[in-house]
């Protein structure tokens, strides 16, 4: 596993581009499950992402793992990475607003700072860094004690879905780092393929209208399936391999600002109080674990 590289201004483009795109996903999929089960949305929009890396993979011939090693990390990766988080944060955003997904999503760093300070040699954890999770993680306790006082249970179950999905990209951000000798496009290919083959057997049994193949939603899909998921993953999978982590966890910072603003774009929803303090309170933990 390589050691990683300090931050430089094109790794914080590519980090404010991710930021946008995955901020764009959140609107994507709710707008997507208006027409599709939240298994369809998150099968075809691993599916179709295969594909178009494959034809990239093809077109440069690039060369597959041949190690047993790298190929049970890449079928485990394509589960905590892919398969379960897409499929959890469809169905959890039935229940939970675009906005809010995105909050919980920026949870991430925390989980990220408390399982790299136990499993990697150079992500450690500081005592401001340790205030900022308490911070986060009280801004994850207002959005799920809403619910839990006012009986919601659907809504709590949902952000409760999105919340270990969030758990799974951590821990697969962890095991990239140690994919850093496979070619990256590679990498998101065979994940994505994998994940195709977990979630196959289940596609069968959740209904599906052909018709709607034709419409505004299924549009949708192809777009989250070519930008936010193998366009972005290949970023990811790059910047993870060489700045770690914690680095690209920042996207945390922006993803759910980028997500209110493209939902007050496209359809004219503002969150509400709470969401809004918890994101206060989560970003201010971020601040804080940044302070050395």
């Amino acid at each position: 596993m390589k050691t990683i590289q300090n931050a430089t201004p094109i790794d914080y483009f590519w980090l404010m581009l991710l930021s946008a795109i995955w901020g764009s996903a959140f609107v994507g999929i709710g707008y997507a499950l208006s027409a599709f089960h939240p298994l369809i949305v998150a099968f075809y929009r691993i599916l179709i992402a295969t594909l178009v890396v494959w034809l990239f993979i093809w077109l440069k011939r690039l060369p597959l793992p041949k190690d047993r090693n790298s190929w049970t990390l890449l079928v485990l990766l394509g589960l905590i990475n892919n398969a379960l988080p897409f499929y959890l944060i469809s169905w959890g955003q039935q229940y939970v607003s675009a906005s809010t997904a995105a909050v919980l999503l920026a949870i991430g760093p925390f989980v990220a700072l408390i399982m790299a300070h136990w499993l990697t040699h150079d992500e450690k954890i500081t005592p401001f860094k340790l205030v900022g999770v308490g911070l986060g993680f009280a801004g994850v306790f207002i959005l799920f004690g809403e619910d839990f006082f006012k009986g919601e249970h659907h809504s709590l179950y949902g952000k409760l879905a999105i919340l270990i999905a969030t758990i799974g990209y951590v821990s697969s951000g962890l095991m990239i780092r140690k994919l850093s000798h496979i070619d990256t496009l590679v990498c998101a290919g065979s994940m994505f393929l994998t994940a195709s083959v977990w979630m196959l057997p289940f596609v069968w049994f959740v209904p599906f209208d052909s018709a709607a193949l034709l419409s505004a939603p299924f549009l949708t899909i192809l777009y989250l399936a070519i930008i936010p998921t193998a366009f972005a993953s290949i970023i990811r999978i790059q910047l993870v391999q060489r700045t770690g982590v914690q680095f690209m966890s920042q996207v945390s910072y922006l993803i759910p600002l980028f997500a209110i603003f493209w939902a007050w774009v496209f359809f004219g929803s503002v969150p509400e109080i709470t969401v809004w303090v918890a994101l206060a309170m989560i970003l201010g933990g971020l601040f804080v674990r940044k302070i050395k």
